[in-house]
């Protein structure tokens, strides 16, 4: 009973640090650059990694509607940081494609991202680190599980 306790009580201690950390995480644009979320900065990271990338692969990336991201990306064109492009083999089909500019403020977005990063982690040494990624990964794992409907016992 004393054990149920103790372990309960160290559950809601750990729901609530992490709903803490995610608020913050969620306010990305607070910290890093007001003019951008974090959704949008992981369009940039994706399309710049890609290429050139349909709106509905973005969408699937972000776990986001079609008409989200297009609001996303009519932002990010309307700044300079991604521009709509035609493919060559199907002129119907659109892709995005990220700028230089957009390049450059990607480059910016995550130096500023690196700096806070690095002060949040600051006092934590390595090995706790690598366990804290590990139970990351693993809390990844189950969120994908649980979202394609998979047991996720299989991942623990």
């Amino acid at each position: 009973m004393v054990q149920e306790q103790d372990d309960a009580a160290k559950l809601a201690q750990v729901q609530e640090t992490a709903r803490l950390v995610m608020r913050k995480l969620i306010s990305y644009c607070k910290y890093v650059d007001h003019r951008f979320s974090g959704s949008q900065v992981s369009a940039l990271e994706m399309v710049e990694a890609q290429g050139a990338v349909k709106v509905s692969q973005l969408a699937e990336y972000l776990s986001l509607s079609a008409s989200a991201v297009t609001l996303l990306s009519d932002k990010l064109i309307e700044f300079g940081y991604l521009q709509r492009e035609r493919t060559k083999g199907d002129r119907r089909v659109v892709c995005l494609v990220i700028t230089d500019e957009g390049r450059a403020m990607l480059e910016q977005l995550l130096a500023k991202e690196t700096a806070i990063v690095s002060r949040w982690l600051q006092g934590i040494s390595i090995e706790e680190l690598s366990q804290f990624n590990q139970v990351l990964h693993r809390i990844r794992s189950n969120v994908k599980a649980a979202s394609s409907g998979k047991d996720t016992s299989e991942n623990r």
